[in-house]
């Protein structure tokens, strides 16, 4: 696909990150993955990673912070199947897309891969709101 693992997670988008606005305050392994809570200004968000969506991080060499920024911060976020959602976020020509599907305590993110911008970027349209 022509995707350079190490150009994005050596940091060349990090003037994008927004860790100031945004706090891991608890982390802990479950039985689907990982359970954390993140902060984000005066709201406490839950999440779950499945161990799926972790092995897809890592393949992509994306860390749990950034995937948590593309998460909260997305360029856009559509509507996937069966009632999940897709967050993306732009990396030049590519698209960092993290699935994901939520109850009213938690957000379950699915999986996490990177395609080319073309195939899915819609402009900047937002089907769902995390931090609402």
């Amino acid at each position: 696909m022509g995707w350079n693992k190490g150009r994005w997670a050596a940091g060349e988008d990090a003037g994008i990150m927004n860790k100031k606005r945004l706090s891991i305050v608890k982390s802990q392994i479950v039985i689907k993955g990982k359970y954390v809570e993140v902060e984000v200004g005066k709201k406490v968000i839950k999440i779950i990673f499945t161990m799926h969506s972790l092995d897809s991080m890592q393949d992509y060499d994306i860390s749990l912070e950034k995937a948590l920024d593309y998460l909260l911060f997305a360029d856009e976020i559509i509507k996937g199947h069966g009632g999940r959602f897709i967050a993306h976020r732009k990396l030049d020509r590519y698209l960092a897309r993290v699935v994901y599907e939520h109850d009213m305590d938690n957000i379950t993110v699915v999986t996490f891969y990177i395609s080319y911008a073309d195939r899915y970027f819609k402009g900047g349209m937002y089907e769902d709101k995390i931090l609402r």
